[in-house]
């Protein structure tokens, strides 16, 4: 049994990925603690999983302004203070980062340790966390078709995204019934991303 480090806050597009990973390598027999940010998104989504372990982190996102900079360093660095903690605590035997705010604080501290680390990114064009951090990692899990250029060929990994549980696959006339469509007819989905 290994114990894992999930660093998957900030967004429900970072978290439920995580949750869908760490409900994975439970099933394996692993353990596994699950960042989070402070948010309420992030909250709210952890209370559905409470077979799950949560550790909510300090953290805020990066912004533009000199008063958002200042806010995101110092979070940052309360952030790095809480990882510390969490690994002299409980040393994980790995780490994995799913993008944000709240995985470079733990793929830093996992750096300074020497725990291996592995980033997860879910977008199309990886985000600002995937692309500083990816050089850290001993793999970084990308969609299929996405490259990161400076990544060595060794490191990147085609993936797709982590589906929690509670998402199965229906039939279509199942589907359809399900959302109340007509079978017969037509239907569009538009989906939204970040």
């Amino acid at each position: 049994m290994s114990r894992f480090l999930i660093a998957a806050g900030g967004t429900g597009g970072h978290l439920a990925p995580g949750i869908a990973l760490a409900e994975a390598l439970r099933e394996r027999g692993h353990e596994c603690l699950i960042l989070i940010s402070r948010k309420q998104i992030d909250a709210r989504l952890g209370a559905r999983y409470p077979a799950l372990r949560f550790a909510a982190m300090p953290g805020a996102g990066l912004g533009a302004s000199p008063l958002a900079l200042a806010r995101f360093v110092g979070s940052q660095l309360r952030a790095l203070a809480f990882c510390h903690g969490i690994f002299r605590r409980d040393p994980p035997d790995a780490v994995v980062g799913f993008g944000g705010f709240t995985s470079a604080p733990a793929l830093l501290v996992a750096r300074l340790r020497g725990i291996p680390c592995a980033l997860h990114e879910s977008n199309r064009v990886p985000g600002r966390a995937v692309r500083r951090l990816g050089r850290w990692a001993r793999r970084v899990y990308l969609p299929p078709g996405v490259d990161l250029p400076g990544l060595a060929p060794s490191v990147a990994r085609a993936a797709a995204m982590p589906v929690r549980r509670e998402i199965q696959r229906l039939p279509r006339a199942a589907a359809r019934a399900n959302w109340g469509f007509d079978v017969s007819r037509p239907l569009l989905v538009v989906l939204g991303g970040s």
